[in-house]
């Protein structure tokens, strides 16, 4: 068994072949600080090779998956300057990335919010469960943003047409539109 790590943001619990991380920031709707986004990968390389671990079942505290990056930590990073701002993206691209590629079965749970950054995790996940009632979209042009690291998870999961759509116009959907649209696999109702 691999020696998962420390966290503040998540909360990690093994139970047989299956670690079940939570996104542990409630007050913000579980948003993707870059803490957040360090937390996940060091947890997806401590159970990389790690045969014990068959599944991952990821989801939010609280009633919300994720309702995308900590907008805090990008006001921060441009602040900062060009640089932090790229590293901040190319971190939270990266965990895209591992998350994907992970041996073990990604499951995302998804209710509350998904949007955004959540919106990506959702579609990098191998099954993806929505509450009808959870609330997809891809906010960020409305805050003067292009979506450039999750583009390319969307485009794989949805197609180019759909992707563009949602991209451009910031439009909001329920479990069921996610289902018709091949975002997630089941919706309950």
């Amino acid at each position: 068994m691999a020696e998962l790590p420390n966290c503040q943001t998540l909360l990690l619990e093994q139970v047989e072949g299956v670690l079940y991380v939570t996104l542990n920031r409630p007050d913000s709707r579980n948003a993707m600080s870059l803490a957040m986004v360090g937390e996940l990968r060091a947890t997806l390389e401590a159970v990389r090779q790690d045969a014990g671990v068959r599944a991952l079942v990821l989801r939010g505290a609280d009633g919300h998956f994720c309702a995308g990056g900590d907008i805090k930590d990008m006001a921060g990073a441009r602040a900062r300057g060009g640089d932090a701002y790229r590293e901040l993206n190319r971190a939270f691209g990266a965990l895209l990335e591992e998350a994907q590629a992970a041996p073990q079965v990604l499951v995302a749970v998804l209710e509350g919010a998904v949007l955004g950054g959540g919106f990506g995790l959702a579609c990098v996940s191998d099954v993806a469960i929505a509450a009808s009632g959870a609330k997809f979209g891809l906010p960020e042009t409305t805050l003067g943003i292009l979506p450039a690291q999750i583009a390319p998870f969307v485009v794989r999961r949805i197609g180019l047409t759909q992707a563009r759509r949602l991209a451009l116009t910031a439009a909001r959907f329920d479990g069921a539109e996610a289902l018709r649209l091949g975002l997630v696999h089941y919706c309950e109702h």
